[in-house]
């Protein structure tokens, strides 16, 4: 099996600048890509004299065929094409990103991930949703690793020698998210 490293990593990129034109064209803020390795891809900020964050905002891009194996060891009947998967340590990442936020801003700062579902799944292809990341917190300390998949290792994992595929997998479930077009409302209520 070949993992699709290379078209991924275009998609995603395009799925960020669309993300970024979204929120900027229906708020008064202003988007900005991270500038810290592993943190999500977007910072929305408020300009009113000096720069203030107003949220950050990842940007998960699900293509392809669903992993059907998943449906024999996912818990609580999650169908294999409705799950949304995160990377394990980006995802532990995320929740630190939270935490080192509120310690130096004094504030929580929401973490809002964007998937969108391009499976060709003819009931549910072609939407996008999205979670605030301390909702998805939540399930994540209720439910354990009792989510967590990790594939092998393929070829297309390694770049000179070097792993850059993860293959540790954390899912969730489209029923546990909600619909983009509640995103801005979310980002707008947010008071910075």
């Amino acid at each position: 099996m070949d993992y699709p490293f290379d078209r991924d990593l275009k998609n995603s990129d395009e799925l960020v600048v669309a993300l970024e034109t979204f929120i900027e064209a229906n708020t008064p803020f202003k988007c900005e890509r991270t500038t810290i390795n592993k943190n999500p891809d977007v910072v929305v900020v408020k300009h009113n004299g000096r720069k203030i964050m107003v949220c950050r905002v990842e940007a998960k891009m699900l293509e392809g065929f669903a992993f059907m194996k998943a449906e024999s060891f996912l818990p609580d009947k999650l169908k294999p094409k409705e799950t949304l998967v995160v990377d394990l340590p980006k995802l532990v990442h995320y929740f630190d990103c939270m935490e080192i936020d509120f310690r130096e801003r004094g504030r929580n700062i929401p973490i809002f991930l964007v998937w969108k579902f391009d499976r060709p799944c003819h009931d549910i292809g072609g939407i996008t949703v999205f979670q605030d990341l301390a909702e998805l917190k939540r399930i994540y300390d209720s439910r354990g690793l009792g989510r967590y998949f990790g594939r092998a290792t393929v070829a297309s994992d390694m770049r000179d020698g070097v792993k850059m595929g993860v293959t540790d997998k954390y899912h969730f479930s489209l029923r546990e998210c909600r619909p983009i077009e509640e995103l801005i409302p979310a980002i707008m209520s947010v008071l910075p």
